[in-house]
């Protein structure tokens, strides 16, 4: 039988969110398992490894609702950009992943969301022109390894920035209309198919099910303006 390691954190205040306050308190952890909250001087095992959480509150992990895990390795690349120029420069500065790439980029930001308190996250990932079991597994992977819970929810599209906006691509020169057109994004039922073997069987993405279950699959659109008639009709069976 394995012994699981004790922690005891000492000299913290334990944020009681019904009482309104933060009183004195230490904390015993058997594993990755809270086992006991009780006032100063708890007992504990003498090989207890100590934490001192003086000058520290401990609060339960927040949770961040909306991040872009392959966006960790752009940053820095513009500054005080629109919407619109960043979904112009996404191509640039999101896209020739590996799935090495996918994983650093992922595992990146689930490292500073844990230093700021972050212990899940709902991630909308992106792939070009479509998600893929592979990619996902990486990004699930770099969350199971950091030690967060994830939703992994890669956006998708059936039509680029260029082609959602009316009349940009007629204002664009030739030479940039024909570089434009290369940026074409899956049909909307290759992403669909793709989604489905994701969401059909998550134990493909590696280092997932197999990790307490710290990751999920979701499907999530890139925007509502970047989907045509069938794919918004298509889409709301496929995402539920």
């Amino acid at each position: 039988m394995t012994t699981k390691r004790m922690i005891i954190v000492r000299n913290g205040r334990v944020l009681d969110i019904k009482g309104h306050r933060a009183p004195a308190a230490d904390i015993l952890i058997a594993g990755d398992t809270i086992a006991e909250i009780g006032p100063p001087g708890l007992a504990a095992p003498a090989d207890a490894v100590l934490v001192d959480a003086t000058d520290r509150l401990i609060h339960p992990g927040l949770i961040n609702a909306h991040t872009h895990g392959h966006g960790n390795l752009s940053k820095g690349m513009g500054d005080r950009w629109t919407l619109e120029l960043l979904l112009t420069a996404a191509p640039w500065i999101s896209g020739n992943r590996t799935a090495e790439d996918k994983y650093l980029s992922t595992y990146i930001g689930a490292l500073e969301m844990l230093m700021k308190g972050c212990t899940a996250c709902y991630d909308l990932t992106v792939e070009f022109p479509q998600p893929t079991p592979e990619g996902l597994g990486a990004c699930a992977k770099a969350y199971a390894d950091a030690g967060m819970r994830a939703v992994v929810a890669p956006m998708v599209a059936n039509i680029s920035f260029y082609e959602a906006i009316p009349g940009l691509l007629d204002v664009l020169p030739s030479a940039l209309q024909k570089e434009v057109e290369r940026l074409r994004m899956a049909p909307y039922e290759a992403s669909l198919t793709a989604m489905r073997r994701v969401l059909t069987d998550w134990s493909c993405c590696a280092g997932c099910s197999a990790r307490t279950r710290r990751c999920a699959s979701s499907c999530s659109a890139c925007t509502p303006s970047r989907f045509m008639p069938p794919a918004r009709s298509a889409w709301a069976p496929a995402a539920t």
